[in-house]
């Protein structure tokens, strides 16, 4: 007798929340990396975080802003956030990593990074799980890696 195994695919939180775990992996590597490793990581990182805030932008916060009563509000406080922090993030990466303060500032940077995960973490997803059709989330999913792909070409 042939069995099927299914496959879930992920939804959109599950890749965001994924994405967060390979941003906060990137920053470890940074803070424990020598100078040519730690350039190879911090320009992973600028990429990670600025394909991540595309896919924000374009599919969850618009979702996350008609999900409920709050949804606006914090859908436009985590893209806002993230912006700056993308913006904080080439400007380090201009700064390069022989700079003598570039430690003290990827330090803080790291830190705005990781709080700015575990809010959407708490404030964000927890609305588009409740209020967004699972179906829809797992569409938004393949819409964010179609319109990450697309960023990559």
């Amino acid at each position: 007798m042939e069995t099927f195994q299914v496959v879930i695919s992920p939804d959109i939180v599950d890749v965001l929340r994924h994405e967060h775990e390979r941003i906060r992996q990137l920053c470890t590597d940074i803070r424990e990396a020598g100078r040519d490793r730690k350039r190879r990581s911090l320009t992973a990182l600028q990429h990670a975080v600025h394909l991540h805030q595309l896919g924000e932008l374009t599919v969850a916060h618009p979702a996350t802003r008609t999900s409920s009563a709050n949804g606006d509000t914090i859908a436009l406080t985590c893209q806002a956030n993230g912006e700056q922090l993308e913006r904080s993030l080439t400007e380090l990466g201009r700064l390069g990593v022989g700079h003598p303060d570039f430690d003290a500032r990827f330090e803080a940077l790291s830190n705005a990074l990781l709080d700015h995960a575990a809010h959407q973490e708490r404030d964000e997803f927890p609305l588009l799980r409740r209020y967004v059709p699972r179906q829809r989330l797992h569409m938004m999913a393949s819409a964010m890696h179609d319109i990450q792909t697309m960023a990559l070409h």
